[in-house]
């Protein structure tokens, strides 16, 4: 008796919870293009090429974290992404078309639609850098010749 009752608890419990399912999935999901398939709200604070490109440095930021710290996961990790990434930017401005294309992906540049890059990364670098802010940053790269 008590294993049918809990059977017809748990049946009224998911039948319940399935037609919440079904109704809030017509209701919450994006209305469908000409093609059919959902559209993706797109979020307004991606729309200003600085956030775009924030939020790309601060997935090269993530991903630059996880790769050293699974080389030594007892180790303390200290990095700066944003001064990483600046010294990448700036190795790009010179390089071939397929190592600035290398860059660009592993910064996540080729996400972001806006074709001036590096002036949006001025733009980034003022506002962090700004007299009101304490943020203060300076990047180099150093190039050895061989004999």
């Amino acid at each position: 008796m008590q294993a049918l009752v809990l059977f017809l608890w748990m049946g009224a419990l998911l039948g319940h919870g399935s037609s919440q399912n079904v109704a809030s999935s017509s209701e919450g999901s994006p209305a469908p293009d000409s093609t059919g398939e959902p559209v993706e709200e797109e979020d307004p604070f991606f729309k200003v090429p600085v956030n775009k490109l924030a939020a790309a440095l601060s997935n090269f930021g993530y991903d630059l974290y996880r790769l050293r710290s699974s080389a030594s996961p007892t180790a303390n990790v200290l990095l700066s992404p944003l001064s990483v990434a600046t010294a990448l930017s700036a190795l790009s401005l010179g390089a071939e078309q397929r190592t600035e294309s290398i860059i660009h992906r592993a910064l996540y540049y080729d996400l972001i639609s806006n074709p001036d890059i590096h002036s949006t990364y001025k733009e980034l670098l003022a506002s962090v850098t700004a007299p009101e802010k304490s943020l203060k940053s300076a990047s180099r790269i150093v190039f050895e010749r061989s004999q």
